[in-house]
C-alpha cells in the first residue's frame, strides 16, 4: 500500500512549523521588496523607508539566506522521512534539489559582498566576473527545473494521497507561474491600447498571484508529515 503521509517526531513536527512561518515572513519581504523597488519622491513615506531598508545588500542577503534556509530545512525533515522508509531513488534527487537550491541562494548572495552594486550593473551590460554568478544561476535553475520534474515522476509513481499532491504541486505550480509570466509579457508586448497604469496592476496582481501558487508546494508539503502524539 502507498504512503499518503509520513509520520514525524513533535519536535520535528516544530521545526516545520517554525520553519513554514519563518519562510512565509521572508517570502513577504521578498514580494514587498519587488513592489517598493528603489527609493524615489513619488512614494510614501513608510514605502520610502522599506525601499530604502531592503536597498540595503545586507538586508536582503538575510532575505535571501533565510528563505532558502527555511526551504532546506522543511525538505530535510522531508529527505529524512523518504531515507527512514526506505526511497533511496527519491532521496537522491531531492537531495540534489536541496543541493542546487544552496548553490542558487550562494550565486545571489556572493555577488552583493564581493562586487559593488556599480560593478554589477556594469557586469550586465559589458560582462566580466560578476556575470559568471548570473550565467550560472540561470543553469542551475535550469536544472532545478529538470530536477523538480523528476522528482514530481517519482512521488507521483510512489506515493498516494498528500505526498502525491506535493510532488504534482511541486513542478505544477512552477509551470503554472511560467504560464501567467508569459501571459503578462503577452499583454505588455503585443497588447495595443493598454496604459501603463493598467500594466502596472497587472504586474501587481501577476506578482501576487505568482508569490501565493510558489508557497503552495510548501504548504501542502507540510501536510505530508504529521506528528506522531
Amino acid at each position: 500500500m502507498k504512503l499518503k503521509t509520513f509520520s514525524i517526531t513533535s519536535k520535528a513536527g516544530q521545526v516545520l512549523n517554525w520553519s513554514l512561518s519563518l519562510f512565509v515572513v521572508f517570502s513577504v519581504f521578498n514580494l514587498v521588496d519587488g513592489w517598493t523597488s528603489t527609493p524615489n519622491d513619488g512614494q510614501g513615506v513608510f514605502t520610502q523607508a522599506f525601499a530604502t531598508l531592503q536597498g540595503n545588500d545586507c538586508i536582503r542577503a538575510v532575505e535571501y539566506f533565510m528563505i532558502a534556509a527555511t526551504k532546506l530545512t522543511m525538505l530535510e525533515t522531508f529527505r529524512r522521512c523518504l531515507n527512514k522508509n526506505g526511497y533511496k531513488a527519491v532521496q537522491l534527487t531531492l537531495t540534489i534539489m536541496m543541493a542546487l537550491i544552496f548553490s542558487l541562494a550562494l550565486a545571489d548572495i556572493l555577488p552583493m559582498f564581493l562586487f559593488s552594486s556599480e560593478d554589477r550593473v556594469q557586469a550586465i551590460l559589458n560582462g566580466g566576473l560578476p556575470s559568471l554568478f548570473t550565467s550560472f544561476s540561470k543553469i542551475a535553475y535550469l536544472v532545478l527545473v529538470l530536477t523538480k520534474f523528476i522528482l514530481c515522476v517519482q512521488l507521483v509513481k510512489n506515493f498516494a494521497g498528500k505526498i502525491r499532491l506535493f510532488g504534482v504541486s511541486l513542478f505544477g505550480c512552477q509551470l503554472l507561474s511560467w504560464v501567467i509570466d508569459l501571459v503578462y509579457l503577452f499583454v505588455y508586448t503585443y497588447v495595443g491600447g493598454v496604459s501603463m497604469a493598467d500594466i502596472s496592476t497587472l504586474y501587481t496582481f501577476i506578482t501576487l498571484f505568482n508569490f501565493v501558487i510558489l508557497l503552495l508546494p510548501f504548504c501542502i508539503l507540510k501536510t505530508t508529515m504529521v506528528k506522531n502524539d
